[in-house]
């Protein structure tokens, strides 16, 4: 699957995915003692999807959220959103077919109907193979007509376009049974229908037929690809600009690269919806501040700032962590814990055949010494596993300690040369030059390569590409390995171009284990994606896992019901208020 980028990274530009978990927010300061929530990945029942979302203890209704944020969201068009910043601010605008429910007292989140009356029925007698999902009653847009199944079905149906290829492309590949997918059918702007094929709409039900079975298809639809768009308010390109509300709040006025004033939409019913709420009068979002002045006005919490949550990918800048866990009038604002994304140092194993040099590699990198460069244990904790310690079914295990001596005694004197590719910025060049120095003093010869930031991925992505090692991250788009282990380690996916294997590993018996698996229903599937993890490290070593991400952030002292989603890694908003 086509991974989803970060808003920004830590010296390099991230390739991650939106839906993991991350720990409750316990008002800790970010130290190692973090313990990640794993997410249970639970699907809930018609019960559980009903509105209206539980009220907030202390909450009251007035006042203005501000979002302080240094640059404006890539896209606000939901078949395109695919960045954890523009997704879960998308819910105050805009709803799916299916949501999370989250728990941040107990760390459990829940998939709940949210324009579909539950989370979808597999009407194919347990072959996954058929879904339907029947949209709830009362159900209105930002002028008060009525949300259809029709324009569910229409946005998927856009989604397939080729000028709206940003998002995530599940539902698309499902239907067409095909990574190609809209080499057929291209979307109602290009001759097709306004309903895809294998998409069927009957009244207010809307049934998705697959050639193949695909159990995870409720959490997919949790995805924008689901969310309605009237085909009336359709400006193609241009609907990043004024998407048409079916959330709690509309936009009022959209300044781009400046300014975003959200107020309520009164045609929105929260009997309808069972996880937002329109606690503020108004959401605005100011563009401009960067980690710096974000983490500062924070600290400060001055005017408008004390109601101002930040937005910088990570939180708090690296220069300033110490400063905020020094500070003990400040914990009450600090939002930290585990994000869905586990980094990690790809070995391509097209160049590097040598099972013991991938071993060595291995049991030589220092991951406390990158941590510490990145900001210590407030933004990252080494890794051991490809899964991040939030994923369903997670099981730690660490196969390769860190081991000097035998990282020199597997390359039993040799000193390979190794060709180690970074992005050519001045953080990227200083955490390469801590990988350089680190694997040197074992024995490696490493020669570094830097690549401009905006084609790191494209460069890396290739499959003829001439580089030996370089950093990459992932995380789930849903709280399963079925969106880990496939899209990063299904060596069948290698392509000449445009790759999520960055280390191009492809074996045949874990080829064979991911069919297996991906037959299987979510419960089930989540212990055994763990289990194939570790035997992915175990046998064939054809990575580095190398940092668990952490969120490290802060709010404004007069901001209330803002946790750390345990469904996106980003403060949500849906609870929020002034205090």
């Amino acid at each position: 699957m086509r991974p989803r980028m970060a808003v920004a990274a830590l010296g390099a530009v991230a390739v991650v995915a939106a839906l993991g978990a991350c720990s409750k927010n316990t008002g800790d300061s970010g130290g190692s003692s973090d313990k990640a929530q794993k997410q249970s990945g639970g699907i809930g029942t018609a019960a559980d999807s009903k509105g209206p979302a539980p009220a907030v203890s202390g909450a009251k209704k007035g006042g203005t959220i501000y979002l302080i944020q240094e640059k404006d969201f890539e896209h606000l068009d939901p078949a395109r959103i695919y960045v954890n910043n523009a997704q879960v601010f998308g819910r105050l605008i805009q709803r799916q077919l299916t949501a999370f429910v989250d728990d941040p007292k107990t760390g459990k989140s829940t998939l709940v109907g949210d324009l579909a009356t539950d989370p979808g029925k597999d009407i194919s007698n347990g072959k996954c193979t058929s879904w339907q999902f029947t949209l709830k009653d009362g159900l209105k847009y930002q002028d008060g007509s009525p949300i259809t199944a029709k324009d569910v079905a229409y946005n998927v149906a856009r989604s397939f376009s080729p000028d709206l290829a940003d998002g995530p492309h599940y539902i698309q590949q499902w239907l067409a049974d095909s990574i190609d997918y809209n080499k057929t059918y291209k979307g109602p702007y290009n001759g097709g229908s306004d309903t895809p094929p294998g998409v069927k709409v009957s009244g207010q039900k809307i049934t998705f037929d697959f050639k193949k079975p695909h159990c995870d298809m409720p959490y997919a639809a949790s995805w924008g690809t689901t969310a309605p768009v009237p085909k009336a308010k359709d400006t193609k390109t241009k609907y990043d600009l004024n998407p048409f509300s079916s959330g709690p709040y509309k936009i009022d006025t959209y300044n781009r690269d400046s300014k975003i004033v959200l107020s309520r939409n009164k045609y929105w019913d929260p009997n309808t919806d069972p996880l937002r709420h329109d606690y503020p009068d108004h959401f605005e979002v100011d563009m401009g501040a960067d980690g710096v002045q974000q983490t500062n006005r924070m600290i400060s919490s001055n005017g408008n700032d004390a109601y101002a949550i930040m937005q910088n990918s990570g939180g708090v800048d690296a220069t300033l962590i110490k400063k905020v866990q020094g500070d003990a009038s400040l914990k009450p604002q600090i939002r930290a814990g585990y994000t869905q994304f586990t980094w990690y140092l790809a070995i391509n194993n097209q160049r590097i055949k040598d099972l013991n040099i991938r071993k060595a590699l291995n049991y030589g990198l220092d991951k406390k010494a990158y941590i510490q460069a990145l900001g210590g244990s407030a933004k990252a904790d080494p890794a051991t596993t490809l899964e991040s310690p939030t994923t369903a079914g997670f099981k730690k295990y660490d196969a390769y300690p860190y081991d000097p001596a035998k990282a020199k005694q597997l390359l039993n004197g040799k000193h390979p040369k190794l060709v180690y590719a970074y992005t050519n910025t001045s953080t990227g060049q200083k955490y390469a030059t801590v990988v350089k120095n680190n694997l040197e003093k074992i024995g490696f010869q490493i020669v570094l390569k830097p690549i401009d930031g905006a084609s790191y991925y494209t460069e890396i992505g290739r499959k003829n590409n001439k580089y030996d090692l370089y950093l990459a991250g992932w995380g789930s788009d849903w709280p399963s390995g079925s969106t880990i282990i496939p899209p990063v380690f299904d060596g069948r996916t290698i392509i000449p171009q445009g790759n999520n294997d960055y280390s191009y590993f492809n074996a045949d018996d874990i080829n064979k284990r991911i069919d297996e698996i991906n037959l299987m229903a979510p419960d089930k599937a989540a212990p055994e994606w763990a289990k194939l993890d570790q035997e992915i490290m175990t046998k064939y070593a054809p990575v580095v896992p190398f940092y668990y991400q952490k969120e490290y952030t802060l709010v404004g002292k007069k901001v209330g019901g803002c946790d750390l989603g345990l469904s996106s890694g980003w403060p949500e908003y849906t609870s929020v208020y002034a205090k």
